[in-house]
């Protein structure tokens, strides 16, 4: 078994979180180009999205055999993450997806240049359309991938308090014990000092 410093991958998987969750805003508010343009605005999504699955990845095989495999709820942490990385891989296929749908033409679609091209327009508008629906279910995915990272990274940190969160609970063990008299033995009938 191997022993990781936990707090860093705590920090990591937030990290990531919020990796998700940005990449689920930028596609949320991203309106879909087709032909060229688009295929070059698929590629850079898609970069993003194997770099994202490759991040859940490496986070699962690193938790994955370490001391934290032996914390209650492992099995539960481990599966969240691997489901993690499987809807991070939706995330690629609906971009994937997208790309198939897309009008490839060599150029992007221009409404004024092409109006009199009504065959070629609603191909284009069409790709847009199919696109702009495989961006929902991608996003949608992110956000499940996002909330995977936090509940992870919530089930780590209570788990394996920090040195802040152990300094704490320490401090708060002394403010109860100071409470108690230490003159009263608590084991001795009402009444009755020893």
């Amino acid at each position: 078994m191997r022993n990781i410093s936990v707090p860093i991958h705590t920090d990591r998987l937030r990290s990531l979180a919020d990796r998700f969750d940005h990449f689920r805003s930028e596609l949320a508010n991203t309106a879909p180009l087709t032909g060229t343009e688009g295929l070059r605005q698929l590629t850079r999504h898609l970069r993003t999205s194997h770099e994202l699955t490759v991040e859940a990845l490496t986070r699962l095989t690193a938790i994955d055999g370490s001391q934290v495999t032996q914390m209650t709820g492992a099995l539960a942490a481990l599966d969240c993450l691997a489901q993690t990385v499987q809807h991070s891989g939706h995330v690629s296929d609906s971009l994937t997806t997208a790309v198939a749908a897309n009008a490839y033409e060599g150029t992007p679609w221009d409404p004024a240049k092409d109006a009199d091209v009504i065959g070629r327009g609603l191909r284009h508008m069409d790709a847009r359309n199919a696109i702009a629906a495989h961006f929902d279910d991608a996003t949608a995915s992110l956000a499940i991938c996002a909330e995977g990272c936090l509940v992870v990274a919530d089930h780590l940190a209570n788990a394996f308090p920090g040195p802040d969160r152990t300094q704490a609970r320490a401090a708060d063990n002394a403010v109860t014990a100071s409470r108690v008299p230490a003159a009263v033995n608590l084991s001795a009938p009402a009444g009755i000092r020893r």
